[in-house]
């Protein structure tokens, strides 16, 4: 399929990576967006502000998305805006990569591949683990198609897009489990899903139970867990499936 054009001579990526930020460094931001450009497989990078903008973003080679103010939703509206933004221009499918993150450069091409050869419209691959300075700890024994996608390993196909929606119609507690919440949108929908192992997402680890999970005492100034419990079972009440 020949690349879309926004503009005679520029061709636009058919696959976006969205990004959303709201009070992350530049220094953070950096690795997150050339590993975006590093990619084997064409990439649009759309890099949401939540409510806070970084003029110096204007000069990457992305599409910069300001919005007026933060939502204080973890980032699931600007995710959201982004992808909108991303289908309008016409890609074919929308992954995401949180600010502190990074893909390997054979991320997108991988799923992008396994969408050629299954017909899938939802995507997902396994997730590496990484220390606050970036030093791999190892592939995260989490990740399982059918319960646990992280964000930042999913990706959706245009025959998935409706499902976009429920970045923002999911309840307010549900943000802090939006992971769960969307796949399992992505499961009730019957979508045809296809999971690749290969852990091609790094993730930089901000949560003390990772850390215990990999065998690692976490380190210094890391925050307390968050209650997902406490979400986890407002679902429940609110006559949901168990997540």
């Amino acid at each position: 399929m020949p690349a879309l054009e926004t503009t005679p001579g520029q061709p636009l990526p058919l696959v976006a990576v969205v990004t959303p930020y709201c009070e992350e460094s530049l220094d953070l931001l950096l690795p997150c967006h050339r590993s975006v450009l590093a990619q084997d497989y064409p990439c649009l990078h759309v890099l949401v502000a939540d409510g806070q903008p970084m003029a110096a973003i204007d000069d990457w080679r992305a599409h910069h998305v300001v919005l007026p103010k933060a939502h204080g939703d973890l980032g699931s509206t600007p995710r959201l805006i982004g992808s909108y933004h991303a289908i309008g221009l016409g890609v074919e499918a929308v992954a995401f990569l949180d600010a502190d993150n990074w893909l390997h450069p054979g991320h997108i091409g991988g799923l992008m591949r396994a969408r050629a050869a299954s017909g899938a419209a939802f995507l997902s691959s396994g997730r590496m683990l990484c220390r606050l300075d970036g030093s791999v700890m190892g592939p995260c024994p989490l990740i399982d198609p059918e319960r646990f996608i992280d964000t930042n390993c999913m990706l959706f196909a245009k025959e998935a897009f409706h499902l976009l929606q429920h970045w923002v119609l999911m309840p307010d507690y549900g943000h802090l489990i939006g992971d769960r919440i969307m796949l399992h949108h992505v499961r009730e929908s019957g979508v045809k899903c296809q999971h690749v192992d290969e852990p091609s997402v790094f993730y930089r680890c901000g949560k003390p139970g990772l850390y215990w999970q990999m065998g690692e005492k976490p380190p210094a100034g890391i925050p307390a867990r968050p209650d997902y419990e406490a979400s986890f079972q407002r679902w429940v009440a609110d006559g949901n499936p168990p997540l």
